[in-house]
C-alpha cells in the first residue's frame, strides 16, 4: 500500500474519535449539570422541609401560650365568682344580684376560649369546673339570706351562760337558728306546724329587719334542695369546697398538658398535683 492510501486510512479514523472525544465531554457536562441540579434540589427540599418543621413548631409554641393564656384567664374569673359569693352574705340585698351577675358572662367567655383551644382531658376538666361556677352562681343569692340570717341569729345568742339566760330575744335566737339548720330535715307537714313559731323567733330575736325576715321567711318556704350546703357550718363549707376541689383538678390537669407541649412559657399558678384528677362532675 503506497503512502497515500495510508494517509487516506488516517484521516478517515480521525474523524470518529474526534465525535467520541465531543460526545464523551458533552456526557460529562450533562452528568456535572445533572449532579449539580440533585444536589440543589436537596439542599432546597431540605431547606423547604426545615422551614415548615420550623414554622409548625412555632404554631405549636404559640397554641400553647394561648391555652395557658386561657386557662389562667378561665381560673381567675372562676376565682372572682368564688371570691364575690363569700362576700355576699355581708353586702346590702340590692348590691347581691348585680355582683353575682357580673360574672357570669365572663366565665361563660372564657370556657368558649378554651373550648377551641384545650384537648380533650383538659376540656372535661374545665367542664367540670364550669358546673360547679354555674351551680354556685344559682345558688348566690339563696345561700347569702341564708348565711347571713344564720350569722345574725348567732350574733344574737346570750353571751354569758345560756342555761341562766333569761333574755327572751337570746332565746327566740336559738330557737329560730336550730329551726333553720334543721329546716331541710322536717317533713312538709313539720315545716307547715313550725313555720309560724319560726316567723316569730326570727321576729322577736331583734337580730334581723323587716326585709331579712321577709327573705328568710321566703327561702323557708321554698326549701331549696341544697339546704344543707347553703348554711354550710362553722368551719366547713361543702359547696365551696366541691368547686375548688373541681378547680384543683383542672389545675393538674392543664399543668400536666403543658408537659407534654413544646417549650414555651407557661402561667406560674397552673401548678403540678401528686393526686389524680377526679372525672365525677356531679353537683
Amino acid at each position: 500500500m503506497d503512502m497515500v492510501d495510508l494517509g487516506a486510512i488516517a484521516a478517515l479514523l480521525s474523524v470518529p474519535t474526534a465525535v467520541v472525544a465531543a460526545w464523551w465531554t458533552k456526557r460529562s457536562a450533562e452528568g456535572a449539570t445533572s449532579a449539580a441540579l440533585l444536589a440543589g434540589r436537596i439542599q432546597a427540599d431540605t431547606a423547604i422541609s426545615a422551614v415548615q418543621t420550623q414554622s409548625l413548631l412555632h404554631r405549636d409554641q404559640q397554641r400553647h401560650i394561648a391555652l395557658g393564656s386561657a386557662c389562667m384567664e378561665f381560673l381567675s374569673v372562676s376565682d372572682a365568682l368564688v371570691s364575690t359569693v363569700k362576700r355576699l352574705p355581708s353586702l346590702d340585698h340590692d348590691e347581691r344580684q348585680a355582683l353575682v351577675a357580673k360574672h357570669a358572662i365572663p366565665i361563660e367567655t372564657r370556657y368558649a376560649s378554651l373550648e377551641l383551644l384545650a384537648p380533650p382531658d383538659v376540656l372535661t376538666a374545665a367542664e367540670c369546673l364550669l358546673s360547679q361556677c354555674r351551680l354556685l352562681e344559682r345558688c348566690a343569692l339563696d345561700r347569702a339570706v341564708l348565711r347571713a340570717t344564720i350569722s345574725a341569729l348567732e350574733a344574737g345568742w346570750c353571751p354569758g351562760d345560756p342555761e341562766d339566760c333569761t333574755d327572751d330575744r337570746h332565746s327566740a335566737a336559738y330557737v329560730a337558728w336550730e329551726f333553720l339548720v334543721e329546716w331541710a330535715r322536717k317533713d312538709e307537714e313539720g315545716r307547715r306546724h313550725d313555720r309560724d313559731l319560726l316567723d316569730y323567733c326570727l321576729r322577736d330575736s331583734a337580730t334581723l329587719t323587716e326585709m331579712q325576715v321577709a327573705q328568710a321567711l321566703s327561702l323557708v318556704d321554698r326549701c331549696p334542695a341544697m339546704w344543707d350546703q347553703l348554711i354550710g357550718g362553722w368551719v366547713r363549707d361543702p359547696l365551696i369546697e366541691r368547686l375548688e376541689s373541681h378547680r384543683k383538678d383542672f389545675v393538674t390537669v392543664a399543668r400536666a398538658a403543658s408537659l407534654a407541649a413544646p417549650p414555651g412559657p407557661l402561667p406560674s399558678d397552673l401548678e403540678g398535683s401528686s393526686s389524680p384528677p377526679h372525672r365525677n362532675c356531679a353537683a
